[in-house]
């Protein structure tokens, strides 16, 4: 199985998708600092900085979390919502890449966003099913809960990959235990201190680095919840 993975922020899923058996073939990301980090840490992969103009690139699934200014919470705690939604570029892409399946991405609450995406993939031949759980049913010391809306052109592998949900979950959280994921120590590797961030070179830059490397963490699940999706899709498909 071989994915086009977009808004990529540092890899999570690609890193999931590897684990459950799929191939990440092209990434997609806007921010520079981002870029440099998928550039380091999968020098294999091409990245694309913009997915308005996202090449035609044949894939079997298309997998992200299109930013939704329209919709999301957060935003609109802060300030943010601009009415814009990068979804229809997301469809695009998937359309383009003749994909079998869509796999898309978001925080709960946005269930008129859901409602728009869900008939977007229905209008074009795709099955939807609307799968949500949390980090902390893998394991992990966080709640962070997420929606992915999964489609699929074959209704009966949907509803396999839906059946295959509960194990691959199980499957996961045994796997994270043994790898130590979610451990002091694992947990304490990521650079968001004020040391390792460079905050104590007392320059601006510092900051920003520090603060880019925080959002890009907040942007990110951890990669077991791609994982989980990758291993509910596989299931269906050596079914």
């Amino acid at each position: 199985m071989i994915a086009i993975d977009l808004f990529s922020c540092i890899g999570c899923h690609v890193i999931g998708f590897q684990r459950a058996g799929i191939e990440t073939i092209a990434l997609c990301e806007k921010r520079p600092a981002r870029r440099a980090i998928l550039a380091k840490n999968f020098p294999e992969i091409d990245i694309y900085e913009a997915v308005e103009w996202f090449p035609s690139i044949p894939a079997d699934i298309i997998i992200g979390g299109p930013p939704c200014q329209r919709t999301s919470v957060a935003s609109a705690i802060h300030g943010y919502r601009s009415g814009a939604s990068l979804w229809p570029w997301m469809l695009s892409a998937g359309i383009n890449a003749c994909a079998e399946w869509f796999v898309v991405e978001q925080p709960p609450g946005n269930s008129s966003w859901e409602a728009e995406v869900s008939a977007d993939l229905s209008g074009i031949g795709y099955h939807v099913a609307r799968f949500e759980f949390g980090a902390h049913d893998i394991g992990a010391p966080y709640i962070r809960r997420r929606v992915f809306l999964v489609a699929c052109t074959s209704l009966q592998r949907l509803a396999l990959t839906r059946a295959a949900l509960p194990s691959a979950i199980d499957t996961v959280k045994r796997a994270a235990d043994a790898r130590g994921s979610w451990s002091a120590d694992q947990l304490g590797t990521l650079r968001v201190d004020a040391q390792s961030a460079g905050e104590m070179d007392r320059d601006s830059r510092a900051n920003r680095v520090r603060t880019e490397r925080i959002e890009a963490l907040g942007d990110s699940n951890p990669p077991e919840m791609a994982e989980v999706i990758g291993r509910a899709i596989m299931a269906s498909v050596s079914a």
